[in-house]
Parts: C-alpha cells; structure tokens; sequence
C-alpha cells in the first residue's frame, strides 16, 4: 500500500472500485476512470492542508474530522454510502478543498477526463473522500483504540504540542507522522518514513496528463 491509488484499490477488501461502480451504476471501467480522475486532487489537496498545518498558529483540524463520528468506509462497504459516510466526506472535502464552488469545478474537471457526468462525480467524491481518509487512519493506527479515524486525528495534533517530559513508549503514535509533516527532503531509497508521504501521491497508474491538469487548476484556483 504505497500510494492514494494502491490504498483506494485495498480497500474495502479490494472491491471498493466494483462496489462504487454498483452505488452509481456505472460499469467497473467508468469506476476506475473516474477514481483515476480524482485521485490528484485528494492528493494535492491532502498534500496541501499538511503544508498548511505546518505553519498553522493553533492546533490544526486535521481533514476536517475532529469531533466527527466514524463511519469506516475504508474497511467496511456497508457504511460507505450512508448518510454518515456522507457527511464525513463532505467535511473531508471542505477541509481539503475550502468551498463547494472548487470541489463543484473538481468535480466537472474530472468529467471531462474521465467520461462520467460531473453530478455522478459530485455523488461519488464524499465517498472517496472517506474511504481514502479512512485508510490512512488505518495505515497510522496499526493498533487501534476501536476507532482509528480518531486515533490518527489525536496523534496528528500531537506532532505540534510542546513537547512535555514523560517516559519513552513502547510505540509513539505521533512519531509516526512526524516525518510526515517535516519539510519534504527527497529520499535516497524507500523507507519506511517515508510512508505517508508516499501514500499521498495519487500513483503512477493515474495519467501523467491528468494529474498535470489538476496540478495547474489547483495553481489557478488558489491564486485567486
């Protein structure tokens, strides 16, 4: 699982591409296109609030999650199209994306690129947004409280608390993505550090050409 690609195709046991196509009632082919069409803009916008909570003066809320309940798209189909699941993504989406003009012109981006009708995309882009998400949370919380969404958010914020005197840990959360949120340096050969930054690349299976579009929307819609 090293990309935003490889965790959308792991999740929900490696059908959440077929069960997408089934809720939106496209074929599995429209269902890949449109995921490969959407991909650079979760990673650029995910890329982008992690610059930002670099620099933030209060504690950031990562994704936009804090306080938010559950639904765990990520591992479990049946919670990924409900009301809840919706919910969840569409607070992914406004933290990631700001307004819902830009995820709107995102979502027509990606018709254009893939073929699928912009409200189709709409539909499916708060989904998406929680099964990625989800899946990250997973990835940072291998030994999860029961509730790994919020676990990741927790250790997240603790990256940028003072540090405080205390015993070493057997495993520290917050360590896990510290280098996550350090200044990108790029590394000599794969590491394990080097985890979650990788995982938000959108995957060299995604068009060259369609991630260089989303590239110089988001370089447009941001200089506004």
């Amino acid at each position: 699982m090293n990309t935003l690609f490889d965790l959308m195709n792991s999740a929900q046991d490696g059908r959440a591409v077929d069960n997408m196509a089934r809720q939106f009632q496209l074929s599995q082919e429209q269902a890949m296109a449109a995921m490969q069409a959407l991909l650079p803009a979760f990673s650029l916008g995910m890329k982008r609030q992690v610059e930002n909570a670099r620099a933030a003066p209060v504690l950031p809320n990562f994704f936009g999650l804090t306080g938010m309940p559950e639904a765990d798209a990520f591992q479990n189909a049946a919670q990924a199209f409900t009301q809840q699941a919706v919910q969840q993504g569409q607070q992914i989406m406004a933290a990631l994306f700001g307004s819902p003009e830009m995820a709107r012109a995102l979502s027509q981006l990606a018709a254009a690129q893939s073929g699928v009708a912009a409200p189709v995309i709409a539909a499916m882009m708060p989904a998406m947004a929680s099964i990625l998400v989800g899946g990250l949370a997973h990835a940072a919380t291998p030994r999860s409280s029961g509730n790994p969404m919020a676990d990741m958010v927790s250790s997240m914020m603790q990256v940028f608390q003072p540090p405080a005197p205390k015993p070493e840990p057997a495993i520290d959360l917050a360590a896990l993505w510290a280098p996550f949120l350090a200044p990108y340096q790029p590394p000599k050969k794969a590491e394990p550090k080097d985890m979650f930054s990788q995982m938000l690349e959108a995957g060299n299976k995604v068009q060259k050409a369609q991630a260089e579009a989303m590239q110089s929307f988001f370089e447009t819609w941001w200089g506004k």
